[in-house]
């Protein structure tokens, strides 16, 4: 037995690292590890970070953690019987479309853009029915009345109240 930084040389020819034996870099190889510790009954399919703890106790080769993930996400029976963990969305309310342009209106504002003639932000019109948008450079510190305003002069005085 010889030591040498760490690895350790056994009679067989096998080199540990850290206590583990060292993968040389050679794909065929890597991928029938993979395969055993993954595929086989007795392990159960495990997921990335099981696995890799699983590999991590007997192996270590530059690149384990991310050769895990690649296999395990590539394995397609595991893909396809996998449990979502995430909620599932709600059903959809669309708004009703409007009956005729300038009805219903929707209003937002851009902040924090950078400065140009002083203004650094964006009041942002839009009708719903035609999906015309008017867009208006502000500050970002305006507030409601300025926004009337702008609403006045731009949108009031060419298409009336909306609804």
């Amino acid at each position: 037995m010889e030591k040498e930084d760490g690895l350790t040389w056994k009679e067989d020819g096998v080199v540990y690292m850290e206590g583990r034996i060292y993968v040389p870099n050679n794909k065929k190889i890597k991928e029938e590890i993979l395969k055993e510790n993954h595929d086989s009954v007795d392990v159960g399919h495990p997921g990335q970070h099981r696995m890799l703890e699983l590999l991590k106790r007997i192996y270590w080769w530059p690149g384990l953690k991310e050769d895990v993930k690649r296999y395990v996400q590539g394995y397609i029976k595991c893909q396809q019987n996998k449990v979502q963990h995430q909620k599932k969305a709600g059903e959809l309310h669309p708004l009703e479309i409007p009956q005729g342009p300038w009805q219903e209106i929707s209003i937002d504002i851009i902040r924090l853009l950078p400065k140009s003639n002083g203004m650094d932000a964006i009041v942002v019109i839009v009708d719903r029915f035609m999906k015309i948008i008017c867009l208006k450079a502000t500050t970002t510190n305006i507030l409601l009345e300025g926004i009337v305003k702008i609403y006045q002069d731009d949108i009031w005085k060419l298409h009336g109240i909306p609804r």
